[in-house]
């Protein structure tokens, strides 16, 4: 294997655990688990994007002067293409998808948090405190109305509900997708900081 082939190779790896996913398994990574804490996504996001620029230098360094992405956005092209999954999804999976639509070169990236902060703000899923003091968030009987379900999992520190988003729901989401990014502006406007749950900038 040559470098570059190592380079694209921890890239992908990077790419798959930013976004929630185990890139040995290929499966979704327990919300309980370390790797799902939002600064270690940050961290993956951004050094995902360094190998990038690696990558298009043929595998050389060199200086690059970091420029401001662009916001998240869904074009009205990108949304007609969109296809929903019959099979139940879980967020991160659905996210992933939604940023295949989009030049993340130019543009943030969205995270499954940005959305799933705007269903609890709505009332579509609840924080549940676990008997270990975790806590977790599961669908409320309005959120199962919109099409999410749980199912029990068991991960590193025991076991939790995992939600999912049927295509009913993702529906929902890319309905509201305007609103959801609205609200998540307005809070991070509010906290005059820029919040971790989006792809950081180099100089952040």
């Amino acid at each position: 294997m040559t470098e570059l082939e190592k380079l694209k190779r921890a890239k992908m790896y990077l790419d798959k655990l930013a976004n929630g996913i185990d890139p040995l398994t290929d499966t979704e990574v327990p919300e309980d688990n370390a790797l799902n804490n939002v600064r270690l996504s940050r961290c993956f996001f951004y050094v995902s994007d360094v190998l990038r620029q690696v990558i298009d230098n043929g595998g050389c360094v060199k200086p690059v002067m970091p420029s401001a992405k662009a916001d998240y956005e869904l074009s009205p092209d990108c949304r007609s293409s969109l296809t929903f999954s019959d099979e139940p999804l879980q967020i991160s999976r659905f996210v992933e998808q939604l940023n295949s639509c989009v030049d993340v070169g130019q543009m943030k990236k969205l995270t499954a948090t940005v959305v799933t902060d705007w269903l609890l703000d709505k009332g579509f899923l609840e924080q549940v405190e676990l008997e270990d003091g975790r806590k977790n968030r599961q669908p409320t009987p309005l959120g199962h109305k919109i099409g999410l379900s749980d199912e029990m999992r068991t991960g590193q520190r025991g076991t939790y509900k995992a939600v999912f988003y049927n295509e009913e729901a993702q529906r929902f989401v890319v309905n509201h997708l305007d609103e959801i990014l609205q609200s998540y502006k307005n809070k991070s406007a509010k906290k005059d900081t820029y919040d971790l749950r989006y792809v950081p900038e180099a100089s952040s």
